[in-house]
């Protein structure tokens, strides 16, 4: 009875980590390294997830994921930015930034098998227009694929 008791919160050895844990510890580690750029970083992407749970309830991996993505996506629009603006030292900042979080999502799909997924889609799709097309892409990549590569790609083949 005991041992079931201390086993109750351990984790089968495949069982992947659950994201929130991973940047808590990979917060711990960044702590102990002295690393400020990643635990800035983290404790950013923590309070942007603990942000969104107060208004929304809590959530699981794919939603953090998305609001992983979201904030990738935020960080390289203001890179674009910052570039128009010469601001060089802040574009690498910025970019370090990026990098630290996209290790917290799946691995990207090549511009190869996202367009060889869109000609599957676009095969598919009855009604061959950006729409329909684009939401079923997207349902079927998830966070694999940037939402604008997955526009232009769309687009190409599409006129």
């Amino acid at each position: 009875m005991r041992q079931a008791f201390l086993d109750c919160g351990k984790r089968a050895k495949d069982d992947p980590m659950p994201l929130k844990q991973q940047l808590m510890d990979d917060m711990k580690q960044a702590m102990r390294d002295r690393n400020s750029m990643k635990l800035n970083t983290i404790r950013f992407m923590m309070s942007e997830i603990k942000n969104w749970e107060i208004d929304n309830g809590e959530t699981d991996d794919a939603g953090i994921q998305k609001l992983v993505a979201k904030q990738i996506k935020q960080m390289k629009d203001a890179i674009t930015e910052f570039e128009k603006g010469g601001r060089a030292d802040i574009v690498a900042e910025e970019e370090q930034k990026v990098a630290i979080l996209q290790s917290y999502l799946p691995a990207q799909l090549s511009e190869a098998e996202l367009s060889s997924m869109i000609d599957e889609v676009i095969a598919a799709t009855e009604p061959k227009a950006m729409g329909p097309v684009m939401q079923a892409v997207k349902a079927k990549v998830g966070n694999q694929a940037d939402g604008a590569m997955i526009a232009r790609l769309v687009k190409e083949k599409l006129i």
